[in-house]
């Protein structure tokens, strides 16, 4: 989930067309027949939920443009975008609707909701995403968090990692195994810094894309009660694309 009201739509269009890039390459090609389809504004597997009788997104909309649509699979490419701007205007009838495809969604099916007021929607929908706050983002204020070196570190040293690597920088992610909420207030938090990579460096977003996609699968896993260990280890490792 993007939160905030400066550049949301732009963000989830790149982040859109960088997944389905048929290059693989650190930025979405803008060459390859997915990007040109894309651009020009009919890419059959990228989805964008509008409200369709009223000003709000309503369960008829939910069930017709996102639950039915992701009963099969993507058309051409491989996976299935869903872009929900105004999130906020989901009524929560529509909400409750998402909720179960959002919690268990096909390993095809991606989900980008968008929202000014990200407060103003349900709990149990924004318990279930990663919310990246796009205007809040602000490295002076977080730099005397205990979450900051771990961060920086992350970032800057994930993509080199191998599996004795990967072990070893675990070790600083254990103080924050002591609830759930912590080490997912921190998964928050990284998947946010990633997000302003992605805004503020294009040539980085290839790694920030793939690195805000094993950050949502850890969640889920944690959501889950998994392994920590295990599924802290097998993020950095994905973040660096040792493994798919």
């Amino acid at each position: 989930m993007l939160a905030g009201n400066v550049g949301l739509l732009d963000t989830a269009n790149a982040f859109a067309k960088a997944l389905n890039c048929l290059a693989g390459g650190e930025v979405a090609c803008g060459t390859c027949i997915s990007c040109r389809v894309f651009e020009s504004g009919n890419h059959p597997d990228t989805f964008y939920v509008a409200a369709t009788e009223t000003k709000s997104i309503g369960v008829g909309d939910v069930r017709v443009q996102v639950i039915d649509e992701m009963a099969t699979r993507p058309f051409s490419y491989r996976y299935k975008v869903f872009i929900i701007d105004k999130a906020e205007t989901l009524t929560p009838a529509a909400q409750n609707a998402l909720l179960k495809t959002i919690e268990e969604p096909a390993p095809f099916g991606v989900f980008l909701l968008l929202a000014d007021k990200v407060e103003s929607m349900l709990e149990t929908v924004r318990s279930r995403c990663v919310v990246a706050k796009m205007d809040d983002i602000s490295p002076v204020n977080e730099a005397n968090t205990a979450e900051e070196p771990l961060m920086r570190e992350v970032i800057d040293t994930a993509h080199t990692l191998d599996i004795l690597g990967a072990m070893m920088l675990y070790k600083k992610f254990e103080p924050f195994k002591e609830s759930k909420e912590t080490a997912v207030a921190l998964l928050d938090k990284l998947y946010e810094r990633y997000g302003a990579i992605l805004r503020s460096s294009p040539g980085y977003s290839g790694h920030a894309i793939r690195a805000a996609r094993a950050i949502t699968q850890t969640k889920e896993i944690l959501s889950h009660n998994g392994n920590y260990q295990l599924a802290i280890e097998l993020m950095l490792l994905k973040i660096g694309a040792h493994i798919a």
